[in-house]
């Protein structure tokens, strides 16, 4: 019962989106309808810059993260990731914004940050290796996620409950990020295909 009730609350939690807040706010538009169309931190800063940004970063990785250390003081570690899945979900199908937000990385990084701070600081340095690498936010955003999820392993333990729970929420924030991820894809095999091209000249 303790358990469903944290998933509920979590759910409406991650379906307050603060990007479709501030945009409608600011410019009475939808950040769903501008630019990358993604209702998330990246995607206010190209409309409204690092102001904005920061204070949309800000709001989701603080709500997540009082989640998240709201949900230690009843809930074992393994059920906790659970919570920070609810989470996840609510912020990618918002109930409050016709089921339609953003896909979850700020929430991810706010829900870590309690159980495990070492590795929420260290995945903020793979963001920047990442996107350095690939020019490319959402590259920032899988190195992050990746060590994200092992620190999260680490804090649950070997319970199988704990360990799913991070696999699923990891896959669901990959899940997320497909079509950027089938496009960088593509763009790398159009890529090679002029290497070879150019290397018979």
């Amino acid at each position: 019962m303790m358990l469903t009730a944290f998933w509920l609350i979590a759910y409406v939690v991650g379906s307050i989106n603060a990007s479709i807040f501030v945009l409608k706010m600011k410019t009475k538009q939808d950040p769903r309808t501008l630019y990358s169309k993604n209702a998330g931190t990246s995607n206010v800063y190209r409309i409204l810059g690092w102001k904005w940004a920061g204070l949309v970063l800000i709001s989701d990785v603080g709500k997540a993260f009082l989640m998240s250390a709201t949900a230690v003081r009843f809930l074992s570690a393994p059920a906790q990731i659970w919570v920070g899945f609810f989470l996840l979900l609510g912020n990618r199908f918002p109930c409050f914004h016709g089921f339609k937000g953003g896909k979850g990385v700020a929430h991810f990084i706010g829900f870590s940050l309690f159980p495990t701070p070492l590795f929420t600081v260290l995945s903020l340095a793979g963001w920047c290796v990442g996107y350095l690498f690939f020019r490319r936010s959402f590259a920032g955003s899988m190195v992050l996620v990746t060590i994200l999820g092992m620190g999260l392993v680490l804090t649950s333990g070997t319970d199988f409950m704990g360990i799913a729970g991070v696999i699923v929420c990891m896959g669901f924030i990959i899940f997320n990020h497909k079509t950027n991820l089938l496009a960088l894809i593509s763009q790398n095999r159009d890529r090679d295909v002029s290497d070879k091209a150019g290397d018979g000249l």
